[in-house]
């Protein structure tokens, strides 16, 4: 998925001769505490309500405290990966979009990232998530989808995560099944160990038994 393809419909720029007034008003409209500024189609610069609000004149324009170095932004084929990582770099709420000729393009902000992650991981298809724990030198994302799918269920999506201070890592997998408990049994077999299962049919009976004790007791 490519940055181009996550362009928000709802943020639009900052021209530089626009009043702080004016910038301030867009923001606390969109619920972001940074705009674009766009001068002649190309990236002028970024504000920053931080500095639109410290500045003694509303009136000012938004060239007068605006950032004009080191700008942030993606080209529009770059991956929505790109997108994230230049967000949590730089604790940005929306990155700039610019085309190959540097032409600007529009943002993506926080929500179409995060509607975009949820179905790159296939975050709302029904199933089940198992975090796996092994030494780094164990890993075999082979040896894994083998496992899941010799037990007739697909990987859905999956990520790595290496332990801090540790040789240790985590494997975090969305598989296609609700019932895993064949699949757990197998991943015992072959000695990985079962960090975490989040399954929605076990979420479900553990909440009903929780509301029956309680419907008990009540009626004591």
């Amino acid at each position: 998925m490519q940055a181009n393809e996550l362009l928000s419909k709802t943020v639009q720029p900052l021209n530089p001769r626009d009043s702080l007034g004016r910038a301030l008003e867009m923001m606390d409209e969109l619920h972001l505490p940074v705009l674009p500024v766009v001068a002649k189609g190309r990236l002028a610069g970024l504000l920053k309500e931080d500095a639109a609000l410290n500045s003694n004149d509303p009136a000012a324009s938004v060239e007068q405290v605006m950032d004009r170095v080191e700008l942030p932004y993606v080209r529009g084929k770059q991956h929505l990966y790109d997108v994230l990582k230049l967000m949590a770099e730089r604790d940005l709420p929306m990155v700039p979009v610019l085309d190959m000729n540097g032409r600007y393009l529009g943002v993506v902000n926080g929500a179409e990232t995060g509607a975009a992650m949820a179905g790159l991981v296939n975050a709302c298809v029904p199933g089940s998530v198992v975090v796996l724990g092994m030494a780094r030198n164990e890993y075999s994302l082979q040896q894994i989808a083998r496992i899941v799918e010799e037990e007739g269920a697909r990987i859905l999506s999956m990520y790595c995560a290496d332990l801090p201070e540790s040789t240790g890592m985590e494997v975090t997998l969305k598989i296609n099944r609700e019932d895993i408990s064949g699949i757990l049994q197998a991943f015992e077999r072959f000695q990985y160990t079962v960090h975490t299962t989040f399954q929605p049919s076990r979420m479900e009976d553990d909440m009903r038994s929780r509301y029956d004790a309680l419907m008990r007791i009540m009626k004591i």
